[in-house]
């Protein structure tokens, strides 16, 4: 069952379009992200889904409801919407049981502020102000007032971007919980690719006022739409690639040999050149050059450049020879420290996913 649908949304300011003929369902009680870089309207879209502005054509339902199309607009405060903006916008003279039960009648106030504040983690703790809490503290009161109203939809506006590292992987891992706990239907704005594939059960990723591609993580990561979205969403080696159906049905030549295709890569259908998606896990590395002459589709190159992150490390290989290609991305989990220079071969593993020039 659905709980949101955007239909034909367009919205410009002045003669600056934002958003051209956006369409987007979310399912009840799904988390979504929205995901795009700054500037591609993801702002813009919450805002009108929170009824903050209005569309200048196309609809937006909540359940049943049109909430915004021709003719028709509901104010925000009808909307049984939940917002938490980027830094909380906590009330700083109201403690925290008054900022979570803000919105609530007089009579509900106190029991149903103290179910939230147990539920976000923060039993005891109603009597404080926000000036006395952690930032990831806040951020879970922010979002226990958007639940007050036990809203429908609960929209989420990069909420995770003033926090710390270590900080904002853990609080992101609270507001997911509680949202599942919750039954909510969640809808997150976010720039962070690792936050929107961690935590989605569906991304839309937004370019031009358009969503490109609305899928499941592993299937926007493994088989992205085009390679602009391959480079937007994690690391990618983007390789010119062959095609022939004749010599080589299912595979692509690639300077790492014959690899297979996906059986989803529709768009390298045929014969002729192609851009070949491989992501730097797929690729194996060998410390040395001897191996290059044990299995076909080894190749030779040196080290430029090594970034090491304790869980894995992302290694840069330049191929040997002058037509060899540009530098490929290898992200390895184990093995001694790199020098810079030294020589190592490397191996794709398929499938691999192409795009026709």
């Amino acid at each position: 069952m659905r709980q949101l649908a955007v239909t034909g949304l367009h919205k410009a300011f002045g003669t600056h379009p934002v958003l051209t003929g956006l369409d987007l369902e979310v399912s009840a009680g799904s988390f979504t992200a929205i995901l795009g870089p700054s500037g591609s309207g993801k702002t813009t879209l919450l805002r009108l889904l929170a009824g903050f502005e209005r569309a200048d054509a196309g609809t937006i339902t909540i359940g049943e409801r049109v909430v915004d199309g021709p003719g028709s607009h509901v104010p925000p405060e009808r909307r049984k919407i939940g917002y938490v903006p980027q830094e909380g916008a906590l009330f700083p003279h109201l403690t925290v049981a008054s900022n979570v039960g803000f919105g609530l009648p007089a009579k509900e106030r106190r029991p149903r502020t103290a179910e939230l504040l147990e539920s976000v983690g923060l039993s005891g703790m109603g009597h404080r102000y926000p000036h006395q809490l952690s930032g990831g503290q806040q951020q879970r009161v922010a979002l226990a007032r958007a639940l007050a109203i036990r809203p429908e939809v609960v929209l989420l506006d990069e909420p995770f971007t003033s926090l710390d590292a270590h900080m904002r992987a853990s609080v992101r891992a609270d507001v997911h919980g509680i949202c599942r706990a919750a039954g909510t239907t969640a809808v997150l704005v976010t720039h962070d690719q690792d936050e929107a594939l961690s935590m989605a059960d569906r991304i839309a990723v937004l370019r031009d006022g358009r969503i490109v591609q609305y899928a499941a993580p592993q299937s926007l990561y493994s088989r992205p739409a085009d390679p602009a979205l391959a480079r937007f969403v994690g690391d990618a080696n983007l390789l010119d690639g062959e095609l022939s159906e004749q010599a080589a049905p299912g595979m692509v030549e690639t300077i790492l040999g014959l690899l297979p295709l996906e059986p989803a890569s529709a768009t390298a259908a045929g014969s002729g050149p192609v851009t070949v998606l491989i992501r730097p896990e797929q690729i194996d590395l060998v410390s040395g050059p001897a191996a290059a002459a044990s299995e076909p589709g080894s190749l030779t190159g040196h080290v430029i450049a090594y970034e090491y992150y304790g869980h894995d490390a992302i290694i840069r290989v330049q191929p040997d020879g002058a037509a060899a290609g540009p530098a490929l991305t290898v992200r390895t989990v184990s093995g001694p420290k790199l020098a810079l220079g030294a020589a190592v071969t490397i191996r794709a593993r398929g499938p691999v996913i192409a795009w026709a020039r």
